[in-house]
Parts: C-alpha cells; structure tokens; sequence
C-alpha cells in the first residue's frame, strides 16, 4: 500500500498544464511536504474503506490555508485529521468540501468550503478503495483497484476527442459543440441521490424514437420548454461536462464596483434557480422509468419504459480513464437491466444517446459509433463529471 500512496503523491506533484489559465506548465504548489501529502492520501484511502450507520464515505479534501479561501464555515479550533475525523465529517458533509492544511503540528481540518479557488489541489474519496485527485479542471491521479491510473483524457475537453477519436465521431464535436455545459449536471445530481436512474437523450426533429418508449408520465409542450429556456440561460460562471455526444467544451465566461456587483447578482440567481431546475429533473429519476429530454434541453417526461426485443449483441467499452478499448463486450458484461436496456435501446435508436448511473455511483454513456457500427459504452465518467458540482472562484474574488 506505501508504494501505491508513493506512486499516488509523485503524480500529483507533477507540473499541470495550466491552459487558458495562465503559462503552459506549472509545478504544483502544494501546501504539504511529501510526507504531510502521503500521510493525507492513506488517510483517505483508509477512510474510503469505512462506514458509518450503513453509509459509505464519500467527498472531497481540498489543501489550503484559511486566508487563501473564501467562503469558508472555520472551525472555532481546528480538527486533526485522523480516519474517524475524516470518516464523520464527511458522513455529515458529503457534498461540501473539507479544508485541511498542514503544519509542525501535524494535518489538521480548519473549515468547510462552500467554493473554492480553480487551482487548488482536491482529494476525493469516490468509493471504497477509490482516491480522485484533481486540479485546475483537470483530474491528476486514480488510485483504484489496486493501481494508479494517470487519465489520458484530464480534462472534459481532451475527454470529448477522446471519445470522438475512438469511436469515429469527430464531426460530432463541431455539430454540438455549443450545447449548454450543465446538461450533464443532471447526471451529476442522479449520482448524489444513490438511487441511480437513466436519462435518454432524443434528436429534438426526429419523432421515430417514440415507437421505443413508453412514458407513465409526460409533460404539455409548454412545460417541456420551460427546462429549455432555463437551459439557455446565463453560463457565467458555470463550468461541467457538456454532451457533445459525450462530453463538450468548458465554458467560461467591467464597469463600476456597483454595475458589477449587480451583474454578478444577477448571474448568482439565474446560476441558483438552474440548479434547482435541474435537480428537480435529477430527482424525477427516483422513481423506475427513464427521465428523457430532447438534446436541446426539452423534458419530455419521466418514469418512462424503453421498449425493445430480447436481442443478445456485443458492445465496445471505452474507459474514460485509461483510454482502453475494448470490442466484443457481450451485454452481461455491462451491469444489469439498465445498462442492457440502455444498449439496446441506442441499437434501436442510433441518434439517441443514454446515461446510466448505477447505484454506487457510476456513470456510463451508450452512443452509436458508426466506425464499429455498434453500440459504444463510454464507462468511469463519473470521475470526470465530479470536479464541476460547486461554483469556482478566481483568486480575485
């Protein structure tokens, strides 16, 4: 185990290409020493492998300093970090991160962010034995079923082209491109609520796919453009996975003190009331049934049966992670019934794309791909899709 927590922490200190955000490649600047930083990392891991009143652990550590971040709740005394402190406060706070920061006193939690910096480095525990490490959008390390993986595709960006270049659909990234980012946070929130679910996405002119699903319940032409509209609101400040058959682009978008503060506002409540839309379509997965939206945004109903014959085909995999392709996967080898439903239903309907989320948490996407011409199952999105739950804040703000 030391010499995986070893391999874990030499990745993350390596130089991260920093983009749009400033000069092409950049040592991490992280606030522990290498011993603070392994120490921290088998905390989580061995965190990762308890539960509490039936819970599993779940959340993020983010390494930083309290002057350096705010909005932050701080503890009136700082909290060492050890397993159970780590097991307990994210049992209570699973989806806001932990502040930790080290010092001659050893690692200590001083807070809980409600946001913070793009650039700092975040630690998540997303499963039993499973540790995430991510910085400025971009996923570092996963150290998972024994092994560290180095993703081939860090970010939503190179995701999206590694998907397109694999399965054939690079025309893809041009035709759907400027679909809205938070889509997938839909997929996000499903994740969150443990049960799972399925949401199918249908062409908005196409009207052959209805032959294929049964909905329990439907919504009126107004209603379904209702999410439309809130879809195509304002994306400042808002940064996540598109669809783009896969995965899109990230978006990211003065005057006075006073006309900006009153922009930004403005913009806080348009982003606050599309979160709360979307979660509300997220939840309406809580029951059996598919949810199912047009690609531009329309909800067209929930609960709904995705009708096709018993047929037994084989299926590639692509892991979002490592890059790996895999062809002649036979549908016993994807999971359960959704998963076998999901692929059968994009066989019948090949310009129809389907998530799934298992109930542990995992995120899958069936698409067609032409270069095989069969059903392609794009597998371990969900460690992509994390790193865009809460707001980012510049430095400056």
């Amino acid at each position: 185990m030391d010499n995986l927590i070893s391999q874990f922490v030499t990745a993350l200190q390596a130089p991260v290409d920093r983009g749009v955000l400033g000069s092409k490649h950049e040592t991490a600047d992280i606030p522990l020493d290498a011993d603070q930083l392994s120490k921290l990392c088998s905390l989580c891991f061995w965190a990762s492998l308890e539960m509490e009143e039936r819970r599993n652990v779940r959340g993020t550590l983010v390494l930083c300093s309290p002057p350096s971040t705010s909005p932050a709740r701080v503890f009136a005394t700082p909290v060492p970090a050890t397993i159970p402190n780590i097991v307990a406060l994210l049992i209570a706070s699973p989806r806001t991160p932990l502040a930790v920061q080290g010092g001659p006193a050893g690692l200590a939690i001083w807070g809980l962010l409600d946001s913070e910096p793009i650039d700092l480095l975040r630690l998540r525990i997303a499963g039993n034995g499973i540790l995430l490490a991510s910085r400025l959008h971009r996923v570092l390390a996963l150290l998972h079923k024994g092994a560290v993986s180095i993703p081939v595709a860090a970010d939503e960006a190179s995701l999206a082209h590694l998907v397109a270049n694999a399965l054939g659909k690079e025309h893809i990234l041009e035709a759907r491109g400027n679909i809205p980012t938070k889509l997938i946070r839909v997929g996000t929130t499903m994740i969150r609520h443990g049960h799972g679910g399925t949401l199918v996405f249908v062409p908005p002119k196409e009207q052959s796919w209805r032959q294929s699903v049964r909905f329990r319940f439907s919504f009126d032409a107004n209603s379904s453009r209702m999410s439309q509209t809130n879809g195509q609101g304002s994306e400042s400040g808002m940064c996540g996975v598109g669809h783009s058959d896969v995965a899109g682009a990230v978006g990211r978008k003065s005057a006075s003190a006073l006309t900006r503060s009153g922009q930004e506002g403005g913009a806080d409540l348009q982003r606050a009331l599309n979160q709360s839309l979307l979660r509300r379509i997220a939840d309406l997965s809580l029951i059996d049934g598919a949810v199912v939206m047009t690609l531009d945004l329309r909800l067209l109903g929930f609960g709904a049966k995705l009708l096709f014959g018993p047929e037994d085909f084989l299926v590639t995999t692509l892991n979002a992670v490592t890059g790996e392709l895999c062809e002649r996967v036979s549908l016993a080898e994807l999971g359960g019934t959704r998963h076998q439903s999901a692929a059968r239903f994009v066989r019948g309907n090949r310009s129809s794309d389907v998530f799934v989320v298992s109930q542990d948490g995992r995120l899958s996407m069936f698409s067609w791909a032409e270069r095989m011409h069969g059903v392609a199952v794009v597998q371990n999105l969900e460690h992509f899709i994390w790193e865009f739950e809460l707001p980012r804040l510049n430095r400056d703000h």
